[in-house]
């Protein structure tokens, strides 16, 4: 589609700002700050790290404290180091053109990091406090005591974010509301690359290679992200970081055991050879999961899940694997990275749900940073190996004329196979002007190519004989002007170029004021988007089951009545949008208490909806009152007919309605002493102003608490014991998309860990439990139960999903680092 004038002025303009930076960069004059970092105690601190503020300028301690940054712009500059276990210090240097300064930097010790430095909202070094976004980071002091499973665990009690327990093994994440059962709204990024899976738009999520004693911290930004971002950034980014092998060399070994036969072990080796560093690391993890059955009706024929000539497998299985090598010259860094992983289990869409069967996800990656650049390529490819749908199976089963077929051959029937491949590349780089007020900018451009093949089977490639094929092109920039002392203004912008929509604008304004040291008060407006997936353009199956058709939208369709009227017009899809406003407070006060309030308002219009039945020949009421039919026409005024000639109920996405939301989360932290902290999470959300057509409110429901908060305490340190415990509440609240539709009950849950230190034997011991104690009110899908109280208690978290009880880990761990 062409452009607008306007956007094309937007994106000249835009390009011609950071090209006119450029020459700044090249006159530049820099020198070298080289320093110590020890403890209260005077010893040596390795793998603090040591960054310049506004700037990717880091380094990382050695084994005696040391740290050289060449390449610092001359001029004055705030130089910050961290590390957890301590508190984090900040020092004023001054830096000459060709000279070294040194500095000396002391860290006395906390149990928590109040105020680490992420990298997540501005696509560079910053403090959490200086942050212009809701932004949390989770430390390797939090992983390295989590016992079994995923990363995912750690983001539950993350403040303004959904966490949803489907299984022993499986999490769903969303922020600030409008879930879905297929929810591609929040950004996943592993080491700078966009973890997606190509044919569906969806996070890696538990697909992902990494194992957790890989992972050195976890940032998670909540809110719009699209200027820094793109797409998939529309409600928020999580950003997964590996260790590096330098920072933490040695071998680490985690076995763990839990109820429901779960199994988990973790391992991984590190070290460094003259200038390069490697690493592997691996995992395989085994679960009995909780299990429930559904009905699926066929042509008047209604089979349940438990009667399936192949019954579901609820075993939930991963094995997974990364492998590194680094070459460390001076400040710069080039590392290859690659791995894989292969999953079991079941999931969820909007029209039933999917046995997952030896999934497939691979990756490998180069990348190259420096003090001032970045630069990535990567390529990441899933496959579905022999998942097939389970509705699917359930319809094909009850046909007569199957009667006869075997598992395996039914399976075929409803096997949905895919090979998605993303092929992608970024250049980002940052400098400061010091010619106009020191402002720091930072700039990057990021190709990435879709190409995703169904094998002739469920994609338009049944039609084209082509894989399907998309490219896109982003550029973004942000500028941060420190225009006084106190105030720093902030201005950003992307532009992205899709060959199969509109080109996209995303600005971002925000004003910080800092009234001291370590606290910020700001304002900020975001414009986010979400682009629609490949699996909502080019779904096409017109023989789903016999009686139901599924295509994805580019053209548009016409529903008309019986007699030919027309019922209802749904045009070709188009991006979502998001523009959002936000409040926050950001600070720690006397040194021991971290306070994080935002207050939002989002404006959200050509709402995304989910798989939604548009048409329904058959009167079954899935669109009018029953009895009442609808014929269903594409884009060129055909009838849509399937395989057997018949009127299908048709299914397809389409954009609808505005709506405004308003919203307010907090996160509080306090440190009481050495030994023990306690800490929280508030968020509150109200939906007004919603304007849909007639019979379309499914895209706009909530789907998410409208109120929510965690409280948490955690002890250091006491001997060798370390512990804590996890109070959280979730409000009951209705839930629609697709056919999952119903309540899902209020529910508090108690999560406790404790663990034992041998340090003798470099060893810990780590036992937890999540939903030790659970409280829940009346849920229909528990027979003849009501509200209930107790140890072991089983909630549901998502509609046509298992009810989920406790769950039990004990774990051993060998750490050499």
């Amino acid at each position: 589609m062409s452009s607008s004038p306007r956007r094309r002025s937007w994106r000249a303009l835009l390009l011609s700002a950071v090209l006119a930076l450029c020459p700044a960069l090249a006159q530049a004059q820099t020198g070298t700050l080289r320093g110590t970092v020890s403890g209260g105690d005077g010893d040596a601190v390795r793998a603090a790290q040591v960054t310049v503020s506004g700037t990717r300028l880091s380094a990382t301690t050695d084994d005696q404290g040391a740290f050289t940054l060449t390449g610092v712009p001359a001029g004055p500059h705030r130089i910050r180091a961290s590390r957890g276990g301590y508190i984090a210090s900040t020092q004023d240097v001054t830096i000459r053109s060709g000279e070294e300064t040194l500095v000396a930097i002391r860290l006395e010790p906390s149990p928590v990091e109040l105020d680490g430095v992420v990298v997540s909202a501005s696509r560079q070094a910053e403090r959490i406090t200086d942050a212009p976004a809701s932004i949390t980071r989770i430390g390797p002091e939090v992983l390295e005591n989590a016992v079994g499973n995923t990363f995912a665990g750690a983001l539950r009690e993350v403040q303004g974010l959904d966490y949803i327990q489907v299984g022993m093994t499986s999490v769903a994440i969303n922020a600030r509301g409008f879930n879905s059962s297929f929810n591609n709204r929040m950004l996943m990024m592993e080491d700078g690359r966009v973890s997606v899976l190509p044919e569906n738009g969806l996070p890696v999520g538990q697909f992902t290679p990494t194992p957790k004693v890989d992972l050195a911290g976890i940032e998670v930004l909540v809110g719009p992200g699209s200027a820094l971002y793109g797409a998939d950034a529309s409600s928020g980014v999580i950003s997964l970081t590996t260790k590096d092998p330098r920072a933490f060399p040695g071998t680490t070994v985690e076995i763990t055991g839990g109820n429901r036969n779960y199994k988990d072990v973790q391992l991984r080796h590190a070290g460094v050879v003259g200038n390069f560093g490697y690493k592997v690391a691996g995992e395989w993890q085994e679960a009995d999961d909780w299990n429930n059955y559904l009905a699926y009706t066929n042509s008047g024929v209604r089979l349940r899940e438990d009667s399936l000539k192949l019954p579901i497998d609820w075993d939930a299985r991963v094995t997974r694997g990364t492998a590194a090598l680094v070459y460390y010259a001076g400040d710069s860094r080039f590392e290859v990275t690659g791995g894989a992983s292969q999953t079991d289990g079941v999931g969820q869409t909007n029209v039933g749900r999917n046995q997952l069967k030896d999934w497939g996800y691979n990756f490998f990656q180069a990348k190259f940073s420096s003090p001032h650049w970045y630069a990535t390529a990567y390529r990441s490819q899933s496959t579905s190996g022999e998942s097939f749908a389970l509705n699917r199976f359930a319809a094909a089963q009850s046909v007569a004329a199957n009667a006869s077929l075997t598992a395996d051959s039914l399976r075929l029937l409803s096997d949905w196979p895919s090979d998605g491949r993303m092929i992608a590349a970024e250049v980002q780089g940052n400098y400061r002007v010091p010619a106009f007020l020191n402002t720091a900018v930072v700039g990057g451009v990021q190709y990435r190519r879709d190409i995703v093949s169904s094998h002739r089977q469920w994609l338009t490639d049944r039609l084209t004989g082509e894989d399907v094929d998309n490219r896109q092109v982003g550029l973004y920039a942000q500028t941060t002007t420190p225009v006084s002392s106190r105030f720093d203004v902030i201005l950003a912008a992307r532009l992205d170029d899709h060959e199969s929509y509109d080109r996209q604008f995303s600005p971002k304004a925000g004003l910080v004021y800092k009234p001291a040291d370590g606290q910020s008060l700001r304002v900020t407006y975001n414009r986010a988007f979400k682009s629609p997936t490949i699996l909502q353009t080019h779904f096409h199956i017109p023989d789903w089951t016999a009686v139901v058709s599924i295509f994805g939208n580019t053209e548009g369709f016409t529903v008309k009545n019986p007699d030919g009227t027309t019922f209802a017009t749904y045009d070709p899809l188009v991006p979502e949008e998001n523009q959002t406003w936000e409040l926050g407070y950001k600070g720690i006060l006397n040194g021991r208490l971290f306070l994080d309030v935002v207050g939002y308002y989002s404006r959200f219009e050509n709402f995304l909806s989910p798989l939604v039945t548009i048409a329904d020949p058959l009167g079954l009421g899935l669109v009018r009152p029953a009895g009442e039919r609808t014929f269903a026409f594409d884009g060129a005024g055909q009838e849509i007919k399937n395989p057997a000639g018949l009127s299908p109920l048709v299914l397809t996405y389409y954009n609808l309605g505005r709506a405004t939301l308003y919203g307010t989360d907090v996160g509080v932290n306090y440190v009481w002493n050495r030994h023990f902290n306690l800490k929280g999470t508030v968020s509150l959300m109200e939906l007004k102003d919603v304007e849909v057509p007639e019979n379309r409110v499914e895209a706009t429901a909530l789907n998410s608490p409208v109120a929510k908060w965690t409280l948490g305490a955690a002890v250091h340190d006491i001997g060798a014991f370390h512990g804590g415990a996890t109070l959280r509440h979730v409000t009951g609240y209705q839930f629609r998309s697709g056919i999952n539709a119903g309540k899902i009950p209020t529910f508090n849950t108690l999560d406790v860990n404790v663990g034992y230190r041998l340090p003798r034997w470099r060893s810990s011991i780590n036992v937890g439990v999540s939903n030790l104690f659970t409280c829940r009110s009346n849920d229909p899908t528990i027979p003849d139960e009501g509200a209930e109280c107790g140890f072991g208690v089983k909630h549901t978290e998502m509609i046509n999903m298992p009810a989920i009880g406790s769950m039990l880990y004990v774990g051993v761990k060998v750490d050499t680092q």
